[in-house]
């Protein structure tokens, strides 16, 4: 498998989320698409993709691309999708695209969720324990899980499930609205 970053100076999550479904309907569909942020010069967020190694990233002439220990694109665009393999590789991203994410929704266990994906534990805020196997889960149709130290976590917090009772969901949701005035 090849590790790409691709940079296209995306503003936000929402617009990089965007990139890798064009990218996806490009190159195939990838084991893992991750978002990544970058911080050096102006603040955007870039991507990475795990791909088969016959995956030919020529096509992406407009963006910044790094895989293995080759850049192209224009040069901050192609420093930023360095960063994000480098970031990826020590571990790190917000997986968007990973096996078992399009066939997952709805209330399940924790262990119904890590059998049937790529996430490998799942955490509860100001938890120090990650959450049981048996623990209920209403996924809300919105998974990001991130990559700590390679391990795919998604972060949750207790909140009500569908039939009225407590459970887990998940930290992150899809339309996330500014609090406070937009600050």
């Amino acid at each position: 498998m090849t590790i790409l970053g691709i940079d296209a100076g995306t503003p936000d999550v929402a617009a990089a989320e965007h990139l890798i479904h064009d990218l996806v309907t490009m190159l195939g569909p990838p084991a893992l698409a991750c978002t990544h942020f970058v911080r050096t010069g102006r603040p955007h967020v870039a991507v990475t993709l795990v791909v088969d190694p016959d995956v030919r990233p020529e096509q992406l002439a407009e963006y910044g691309v790094a895989w293995g220990d080759r850049r192209t694109g224009p040069e901050e665009l192609a420093a930023g999708a360095s960063q994000a393999v480098a970031e990826f590789e020590a571990g790190g991203g917000r997986a968007v695209v990973f096996a078992g994410s399009a066939g997952i929704s709805g209330v399940l266990t924790v262990a119904e969720l890590v059998e049937r994906s790529a996430i490998d534990q799942v955490s509860v805020l100001a938890s120090p324990s990650p959450a049981g196997p048996e623990v209920v889960l209403d996924t809300r149709g919105y998974l990001r899980p991130e990559r700590k130290g390679g391990v795919l976590t998604l972060a949750t917090t207790p909140g009500l499930l569908p039939d009225g009772s407590v459970g887990l969901v998940p930290f992150e949701i899809l339309d996330v609205r500014a609090c406070c005035g937009g600050h």
